[in-house]
């Protein structure tokens, strides 16, 4: 894939240009160098027209470079079944990825997989297995894993598939040279080991399953652990089948409950097993497997604290905000969680209309929320980004409607913020906005949907400068307007200490983020922090309804 931005030649398949980090479009420009013999993903023939007998090549001498010299024989291990195998070693050192593991060519300053830069990543000169045959038929269904690019830290993927003639004309494949513990022999240390081996094969599953391979050999067989104590999907364990959920997530589950038993993590049992037992595929499960480890990495929040205020304002008849705050607790195991909802709906569509926009926008997002809140006290960590946006989608779809049947324009912002362990998750439709006090610092985590917000992007307007523009006031999104809405979602960690706010226009309008900032650090209790900034919106001329929910984390 040549990068659009540099022009540097990137492996099929990888995310990130190895050369200036920019990240690769799905249509991103492929060529095939004229002066190499590698077969690439639309080479779908094998390298020779006519059929061959099914005899091995003769073995290549000790020294033997092959793939236009990447590959030097360092010694011949045997034949079978058509196929000469190798143990070889790259002419050229690799650098390996420190975060996802991919290994990058010598001059990549980016990993092509995720991105993330090497200037510290030291060169390793990697050996290898080479198989050799006469034809591709012998080498599959490597072959075919090869050219789809599958690369994932826990699959031990071909590195390599091409045709070569140093001799007479011969096709390889590279494999890593995994050796290590069979899964049964494995025992982890502690939960937090055992779930991040469960998530790295659920995902090594996902990435099977995405590209529409399985396995050909039982689960026991087809995971090694290495000496460094990672676990390893061997290449030929990799079949041409999809992935088969039912049998294989059986195996995943009877093999994480023995570790988190052997681990001392029996409170763990019934919360892992869910996780995979009810995911509907490998990449939901690895996804709640992820949500697992987040939570029990997450500090433990003994308190949440929580406040909200709404006010008229002095120039409006009538108010159109509403909100809703709701904390729910659960406790297993003496450890006490909690889960905090934070949420502002800033109504318009004037007398009648603005008001049964909030407030009927914020029954229906409560009500399908509810549903994720029930998985939360079961034990099931949901995806609040998914979530969100869900209940939000479904709250625009019913004031829609509403604003349909009662022949009128009413609309509504909403912001909400939902704290769970120690992350904050933001959605926002319109200009209220969320915010995190963290560090002494107040930072906006929304973006606001109106005009001047895109003026801010565009270069046009300082921040500044939209504060006080005359159109500052017009939104681009807002529930209810349209029959569909694009929801934004925003997450941050969380520290004991943090302040969480959610808020109309009607407090920003008036209120510079310094002096919020003051006063959230300076007043102690929440409830009169929340009275004083509708004060300063106030004395500030306040032509809007202003709102405001927060919530302390100790």
């Amino acid at each position: 894939m040549l990068c659009p931005q540099c022009g540097y030649e990137n492996r099929e398949g990888a995310k990130f240009c190895a050369q200036c980090g920019k990240e690769l479009a799905e249509e991103a420009t492929e060529e095939a160098m004229e002066e190499s013999t590698a077969l690439t993903p639309e080479s779908k023939e094998a390298p020779v027209a006519e059929p061959l007998p099914s005899v091995a090549p003769e073995p290549l001498p000790e020294g033997a470079l092959v793939g236009q010299r990447h590959y030097e024989i360092v010694a011949f291990i045997g034949t079978k079944d058509g196929v000469n195998e190798y143990e070889a070693e790259e002419t050229s050192p690799r650098k390996r990825c420190p975060v996802c593991r991919t290994l990058n060519a010598s001059e990549s300053n980016f990993c092509e997989q995720c991105g993330n830069a090497l200037t510290e990543a030291p060169l390793e000169t990697l050996r290898v297995w080479l198989r050799e045959a006469r034809s591709v038929e012998f080498l599959q269904p490597l072959w075919t894993a090869a050219e789809k690019g599958i690369h994932h830290p826990a699959i031990a993927a071909p590195l390599g598939a091409f045709a070569d003639s140093p001799y007479d004309d011969r096709v390889y494949l590279a494999l890593p040279k995994i050796q290590g513990m069979p899964l049964t022999k494995v025992t982890p240390e502690d939960v937090a080991t055992a779930l991040a081996w469960a998530h790295l094969l659920a995902e090594a599953l996902a990435r099977l399953e995405e590209h529409g391979f399985g396995l050909r050999e039982p689960f026991s067989s087809a995971v090694v652990f290495t000496e460094e104590g990672a676990p390893f999907l061997l290449p030929d364990a990799i079949g041409v089948e999809p992935v088969e959920l039912s049998s294989l997530r059986e195996n995943l589950r009877e093999t994480l409950t023995r570790w988190l038993r052997a681990a001392q993590g029996e409170g763990w049992v019934e919360r892992a097993t869910a996780a995979i037992e009810q995911a509907p595929n490998w990449h939901t499960a690895a996804a709640a497997l992820r949500q697992l480890i987040d939570a029990l990495q997450a500090p433990p929040t003994l308190k949440v604290s929580i406040a909200a205020a709404t006010d008229v304002g002095r120039r409006r008849e009538h108010n159109e905000d509403s909100y809703l705050t709701m904390q729910v607790e659960r406790c297993h195991l003496d450890k006490t969680e909690i889960l905090a909802i934070l949420a502002v709906a800033d109504g318009m569509g004037g007398h009648a209309a603005g008001e049964v926009a909030s407030k009927l926008c914020l029954q229906v997002f409560t009500a399908h929320l509810l549903n994720a809140v029930q998985d939360w006290l079961n034990f099931s960590e949901p995806d609040w980004h998914k979530a969100l946006t869900a209940a939000i989608t479904e709250a625009n779809r019913q004031v829609f409607a509403e604003a349909q049947a009662m022949r009128n324009n009413m609309g509504t912002t909403l912001t909400v913020a939902v704290i769970a362990g120690n992350k904050v998750v933001f959605a926002n439709v319109g200009d209220s906005r969320g915010y995190l006090l963290q560090e002494g610092k107040l930072r906006q985590i929304t973006k606001d949907h109106s005009l001047v917000q895109q003026m801010v992007d565009m270069g046009v307007l300082t921040p500044e400068e939209a504060r006080w523009h005359p159109q500052r006031n017009i939104i681009t999104q807002a529930v209810g307007i349209e029959p569909t809405v694009k929801v934004d979602t925003f997450e941050a960690s969380l520290r004991s200490g943090d302040i969480v706010l959610v808020c109309s226009d009607g407090l920003v309008d008036m209120v510079d983020d310094s002096e919020i900032e003051r006063v959230l650090l300076s007043e102690p209790d929440l409830t009169t922090a929340a009275q004083t900034l509708l004060r300063l919106a106030n004395e500030a001329g306040s032509d809007d309804n202003i709102t405001v929910a927060l919530a302390r984390v100790q």
